[in-house]
């Protein structure tokens, strides 16, 4: 198991799960650095150790594991950057993991600013 995710559940070895978590990683450091955002398809499209479908359950599992990494790190939701093409706005699992989290998502696009500028913080000064 990789930090309570359980790798192989998921069709990958622990080495590809951490592999592919810092590619996420990396590529979404670079958009917060840009204070920009990202859509699914793109980020997924950017990964070079798997090729997920970004509507698949492994894709969902990597994003929410590096997304609590970041949170629990201090650093923010990183995810927050990562939007769905359609709307604009990251998808229901983002709103459900910050309302567990206790946040006032009553205003979605509140909410998630107040997420999204919190990583832009981080990141704009970073090098």
């Amino acid at each position: 198991m990789v930090h309570g995710i359980d790798a192989v559940k998921y069709g990958l070895t622990p080495e590809q799960w951490q592999a592919t978590k810092a590619e996420m990683r990396e590529v979404l450091i670079g958009v917060a650095k840009l204070q920009a955002t990202i859509t699914y398809g793109d980020l997924a499209a950017q990964l070079r150790t798997i090729s997920p479908h970004p509507g698949s359950y492994v894709f969902q599992a990597l994003l929410r594991d590096l997304c609590r990494e970041e949170r629990d790190a201090g650093r923010g939701m990183l995810c927050a950057l990562v939007v769905a093409k359609a709307t604009g706005i990251p998808g229901q699992g983002f709103f459900k993991a910050l309302l567990r989290m206790g946040r006032d998502c009553s205003d979605i696009e509140t909410c998630w600013q107040v997420e999204i500028q919190r990583v832009y913080a981080v990141w704009s000064d970073a090098d």
